[in-house]
């Protein structure tokens, strides 16, 4: 049990002498600073502060007279020391200089204690009460000590002046590089044209109903993240075990088909591919956690942890946020302020790893409900809080996931009636597919923070997991009736 909490007599002296003979710093340091900040004294300080605040709310001045007068009211005069203490902290003040210096003194001090407090906290909890699941015991130590700690992560104003240098230079250096992006490509390379690829501190939601392909997409977007950038990558699956996930890999890179893996019909030349494809996915550095139960505090810390070990991480990938365990229990009969918090957090882990965080997310039954399918910001499960904190909002739509149920897509302009009179695309080119089909899937960029919105069209074939770009780019009611060839070359290998 620690008896006396840490802090800084000199800097609380200081301040509280500055504020005693300059109003002008006065209103700085009162502002900056709270009665948390001061704890010298049996809290004396943290006294005269609380009547140095009471005289500036109410646009009194302030000075040795006033401060003794609101101490008087307060009957708290003796409990400082009378006035021959406030003249000492008068005399205390050697220079107006390094205000912001003794600020974050108090500050850091501030951190501190409320740590030191906590742990004793956390202490006397373990030593009086008992411990059912440990598990869930480290899980709210942890995020009670992490919502200290965010407090450090203070920044103060910059300025243009500055920063127009710095930005200014990144413009000049990406003038005339096509296709230039600031972000982490996403492998597709005109998605990466209308959401700038993957940045740091974005929180970015890839939304679809089951079974439509976000969960191959979003591995798809992994693995390209991590090969081209050869920095680390985590992947949080709360539904697939980690030997599915790679087995997705290997028929995704491989070309073979995810149904044959998983059933051992492979021919000799087979698995010389899958020989061939091990040695590239084992060169990547994705790190997977397959951990089901995993709580929002689990999925912070580890991302820390992994930060820590292997360097600045390129992506962190949740699959998906609706199965995040709530392991406090708090949110058990509200699932949206449950999501809110959730969606809350992994925008704070991005700006907290300074990368980006794709976060996959459900979609209402009212889509289903329309009869124009494609989903809409309002279809986001408990959309308010994801819409806004995320960054980015994108969708998948894919015409075929209805109609091969037999479900009616009328009332879609861009495939009316129902049914698609184009014949099924095919894929022979460079060995993607034997005579396997291709499915269109829009790709809907609804909200977009810091650019534009629109679509634009991946094709998915769903034996294998793999998502690529068509050569030419074209809308559904524009597609060609006959020779797919050039279409459904894929344009990122071949840029």
């Amino acid at each position: 049990m620690i008896k006396n909490f840490p802090c800084d007599e000199y800097s609380e002296n200081t301040v509280l002498g500055i504020c005693l003979l300059d109003s002008r710093n006065a209103s700085d340091i009162l502002v900056s600073l709270t009665e948390e900040d001061f704890y010298y004294g049996d809290l004396k300080n943290r006294s005269i502060f609380r009547a140095m605040k009471t005289l500036y709310d109410a646009g009194t001045a302030i000075d040795i007279t006033t401060v003794t007068n609101q101490l008087t009211n307060t009957k708290e005069i003796d409990k400082i020391g009378g006035v021959d203490y406030l003249v000492k902290l008068a005399q205390c003040v050697t220079t107006f200089q390094n205000i912001p210096f003794y600020i974050k003194n108090l500050k850091d001090q501030t951190l501190l204690r409320a740590l030191l407090q906590e742990l004793n906290n956390i202490e006397q909890t373990y030593n009086t009460k008992e411990i059912k699941d440990i598990n869930a015991f480290v899980a709210e130590c942890e995020a009670k000590i992490n919502k200290i700690t965010e407090q450090r992560r203070v920044s103060d104003f910059v300025s243009a002046s500055e920063a127009a240098r710095v930005v200014g230079a990144k413009i000049q250096e990406s003038h005339g590089v096509e296709g230039s992006i600031t972000g982490i490509t996403t492998g597709f390379s005109r998605l990466d044209g209308i959401i700038n690829g993957l940045n740091k501190n974005e929180l970015i939601i890839l939304a679809a109903r089951p079974s439509v392909g976000k969960s191959a997409l979003a591995l798809n977007i992994a693995f390209n993240a991590a090969s081209k950038t050869n920095r680390p990558v985590a992947i949080f699956s709360l539904e697939m075990a980690t030997d599915m996930i790679l087995k997705r890999l290997f028929a995704s890179q491989s070309s073979i088909s995810y149904d044959n893996i998983q059933k051992g019909i492979l021919s000799i030349n087979d698995r010389q591919k899958l020989k061939e494809v091990e040695d590239d996915i084992a060169s990547v550095p994705l790190y997977i956690d397959d951990n089901s139960g995993s709580s929002i505090e689990d999925i912070v810390l580890k991302s820390r942890k992994l930060k820590e070990s292997k360097g600045d991480l390129a992506l962190i990938v949740i699959d998906y946020i609706g199965l995040i365990n709530d392991s406090k229990n708090i949110y058990k009969d509200n699932e949206q302020a449950k999501i809110a918090y959730f969606s809350r957090r992994l925008k704070m882990l991005a700006g907290e790893l300074g990368c980006p965080v794709l976060s996959l997310s459900q979609l209402n039954r009212q889509t289903d409900a329309r009869e124009n399918k494609r989903p809409q910001l309002a279809d986001l499960r408990s959309s308010g809080a994801i819409e806004q904190d995320a960054d980015k909002v994108m969708f998948l739509y894919r015409p075929d996931y209805y109609k091969n149920q037999g479900i009616s897509i009328g009332g879609d302009k861009k495939n009316k009636g129902g049914e698609s009179n184009e014949p099924t695309p095919q894929v022979q080119e460079r060995g993607l597919l034997d005579d396997k089909k291709a499915d269109p899937v829009e790709v809907i960029v609804a909200k977009n923070r810091n650019g534009r919105t629109g679509s634009t069209e991946l094709y998915f074939i769903t034996a294998y997991g793999r998502f690529f770009t068509p050569a030419r780019e074209h809308s559904y009611n524009e597609m060609p009736g006959s020779n797919y060839s050039d279409k459904f070359k894929d344009a990122d290998n071949n840029d």
